[in-house]
């Protein structure tokens, strides 16, 4: 396999005609989409019947595309450099020893994804369902035979294996749903942020889908467990004294509903960021409070 880059400056003008065809519409079967959340979406496809690299270069609209590569065969690689000196169009061309159907890819800027996630609790049980939100600000309408869905390591959160259509503007599709069961509330210490107290509700859903890698979206997976941050049930006071090498603390817990409340307290014994925590005497797993009730818990932070 030999690649030559052919770095020639884009002249090409884009003709008044605001609705010229798209580079898909008018050149590719079998159009592929690759969607990201912070960068360019990626299109490829097969040069349609009839169509030669040297003559799939004729009055397209380029609006926003960069990286634009040919795979082609020798014989078609010399006529397609020709075509790109008078077209002035930057292009790479990978020359294929055995390339029977032409291919071509490259970058669209304007389309981007996201995941959407909710939730409903009722009567101790959950249904968690996630949509996949794409955005599209190209003016133009896209269609694509397969549609992948990439987190931000690269590696694949969804795939859309069925023909799709994305209009202009905003638009969501389905991704999966699932129903589990709600478990006590539990209080965390550092997890997930750091330095405080977090009340969190734990939900066992052993069907759910798969999560995009991302920061600060509810909920967190860990196993088969989906959690989410908990509308205020209890009143929590972290009461916090410095000295000379950590702090003194305390943890209040107030119960200032109408309802029993049942809860789980965890704590490391090493938070994140490398201090010790030390209880003046060791906290309770489980807590039960009835309204009104009022819990006081000494520790130490000790770096």
């Amino acid at each position: 396999m030999k690649t030559a880059a052919a770095t020639l400056a884009l002249t090409m003008m884009i003709a008044a005609c605001a609705e010229k065809e798209r580079y898909p519409e008018r050149y590719l079967d079998a159009v592929n989409l690759t969607l990201h959340s912070i960068r360019d979406a990626e299109v490829s496809g097969y040069l349609r019947p009839g169509a030669r690299p040297d003559n799939a270069l004729v009055y397209p609209d380029l609006t926003g595309t960069s990286g634009l590569v040919f795979r082609c065969a020798m014989e078609d690689s010399g006529k397609l450099v020709e075509a790109l000196e008078l077209q002035g169009i930057p292009v790479t061309i990978d020359v294929q020893d055995y390339c029977s159907n032409p291919s071509v890819s490259y970058r669209q800027e304007g389309i981007l994804w996201k995941p959407v996630y909710s939730w409903n609790i009722q009567s101790g049980q959950c249904t968690f369902s996630a949509r996949v939100s794409i955005s599209n600000t190209t003016g133009r309408e896209w269609f694509s035979q397969s549609t992948v869905f990439m987190d931000s390591r690269g590696q694949p959160a969804c795939t859309f294996q069925d023909t799709l259509l994305i209009r202009n503007g905003e638009m969501e599709l389905g991704w999966w749903s699932a129903r589990g069961t709600v478990l006590p509330l539990t209080i965390f210490y550092g997890w997930p942020h750091n330095s405080q107290w977090n009340q969190l509700t734990p939900c066992l859903v052993p069907e759910a889908g798969d999560f995009y890698d991302r920061e600060n979206i509810w909920p967190i997976k860990t196993g088969d467990t989906l959690w989410i941050e908990t509308d205020t049930e209890l009143d929590i006071t972290e009461m916090v004294e410095p000295y000379f090498d950590g702090y003194d603390c305390s943890l209040i817990i107030h119960n200032n509903t109408d309802q029993r409340i049942q809860a789980g307290i965890r704590h490391p014994e090493t938070t994140p960021r490398g201090a010790r925590f030390l209880p003046d005497q060791p906290l309770p797993r489980n807590i039960d409070m009835m309204p009104g009730d009022i819990l006081v818990f000494d520790y130490s932070i000790l770096y």
